[in-house]
């Protein structure tokens, strides 16, 4: 008997640890991954910050449990990406509970103009025209498009997202404020000298207006337009690999075959079954193509999670992959 109370006691540890894991109430309430690491490199120990979507989960797909809802109804401040992007937050006026500050982060941000520090070396060049996302039918993907519905890929808006990220968490602890903001101008500050980085290289003479190919959903247009980059994208919008035709990737194959690119890119928490079809296929030809990662920030997977990466790192990661594919290609 004794020896089975024992055994009980530690199931129902178990269970109450696990309940705990899966907890996600916190001060600040977060859906997406860039928004719960602003909240995070803000508030530092001062608050708790939780995001709702899994490590690893796609957010297109993901829906709020009951747990989550409880989880915003008591958090001091929710802060959501967009009614697109979490269509399940289709009713605000019943999201959060009567002092919770609930911040959309698409309000947040204005599109800056692309005035960057090396004008004093392109005169003669309109800076008016921008990089790309486009797919093989020849569409391009505009600002008033795709850019808008992945905002935070454009270092510059994620600046903005984390000053009114900000101004949320001072407006409910007002007494750490000077805390809060040398926190988020330190994180500013990083993010800054990354973008500088991604504009001394991406809009050099000698690259400006490169052309990458990306087996991934159609989500880098914001990034693709700040640094006059065109991405050449298998898919138009969020397609499963599955519901891929043949004809769509013999035609892009060929596109990267003709463009004798090195490189290809592909999305995160995404399983590359496309990029590897097209791996295999040219390498029949003694064509070798490396896959290389540009990461849209949607989300991380466990290991990164747990490891504590930032939107700082992977936006390094994504300038440390573009030098090696667009060096490569100009050899």
């Amino acid at each position: 008997m004794k020896k089975f109370l024992l055994i009980l006691l530690v199931l129902l540890a178990g269970l109450s640890l696990s309940a705990c894991r899966d907890d996600k109430s916190a001060d600040i309430v977060t859906t997406m991954f860039p928004q719960y690491d602003f909240a995070r490199q803000i508030v530092g120990d001062k608050m708790t910050v939780s995001l709702l979507t899994p490590p690893g989960v796609d957010i297109h797909s993901y829906e709020a449990t009951s747990r989550d809802m409880a989880a915003i109804q008591n958090a001091k401040l929710f802060i959501f990406t967009s009614l697109e992007i979490e269509p399940w937050l289709n009713n605000l006026t019943n999201i959060g509970g009567p002092d919770t500050v609930v911040l959309d982060l698409s309000t947040q941000y204005v599109l800056r103009d692309h005035d960057h520090h090396h004008d004093d070396h392109h005169d003669d060049h309109d800076h008016t025209q921008s990089g790309s996302q486009v797919t093989l039918n020849g569409d391009h993907h505009d600002h008033d498009h795709d850019d808008d519905f992945h905002y935070w890929t454009d270092p510059t808006t994620a600046i903005q997202l984390i000053e009114a990220i900000l101004a949320s968490v001072i407006a409910i602890d007002p007494d750490n404020a000077y805390f809060y903001e040398a926190n988020a101008h330190a994180y500013v500050h990083e993010i800054e000298d990354l973008h500088e980085a991604l504009e001394d290289f991406l809009l050099d003479h000698e690259r400006e207006g490169s052309t990458i190919f990306f087996a991934g959903h159609n989500a880098m247009g914001a990034f693709a337009e700040r640094y006059h980059l065109n991405i050449v994208s298998l898919f138009e919008d969020f397609v499963p690999d599955a519901d891929l035709t043949s004809a769509q990737l013999i035609q892009f194959t060929e596109a990267v075959r003709t463009a004798g690119v090195r490189h290809l890119f592909i999305e995160e928490l995404v399983e590359p079954k496309a990029a590897l079809a097209i791996v295999n296929e040219l390498a029949k030809d003694g064509y070798a193509l490396e896959l290389l990662e540009l990461h849209g920030y949607h989300n991380v997977t466990r290991e990164d999670f747990e490891t504590g990466v930032s939107y700082a790192d992977l936006l390094a990661r994504n300038l440390a992959y573009l030098i090696i594919a667009l060096s490569e290609e100009s050899m």
